[in-house]
């Protein structure tokens, strides 16, 4: 972040850039921006489901169930399914994004 590197939100643009990256397929850059919003941010569940999704994608499965364990850890009751229809994800992107989260171990 050229302009406010100290700024409080920070964690938020990294949050997305993380799903920018990740919806173009960009796993490795989707991984490297999550895990800058985590550092700023280590209580947003959600950017651990991007950094779960990105890391199974790549084949980092036991990096993958790390995150997801952090998913759950902060928010108990998470259920990817439920967040997908919260924010009326495409069932494309839907179906993507759910096989790397289940092979991450998270619940559906």
């Amino acid at each position: 972040m050229r302009l406010s590197p100290f700024d409080s939100w920070a964690w938020a643009a990294f949050d997305a850039q993380a799903m920018s990256h990740l919806l173009r397929g960009r796993y490795e850059e989707a991984c490297r921006a999550a895990y800058k919003s985590v550092q700023a941010n280590p209580a947003h569940s959600i950017t651990y489901v991007q950094l779960a999704a990105a890391l199974a994608k790549l084949g980092r499965l036991d990096e993958a169930k790390a995150a997801a364990a952090r998913v759950i850890e902060l928010q108990p009751p998470f259920r990817y399914s439920r967040q997908f229809a919260g924010v009326n994800c495409a069932p494309g992107l839907a179906e993507a994004l759910g096989s790397a989260l289940r092979a991450a171990g998270l619940p559906e």
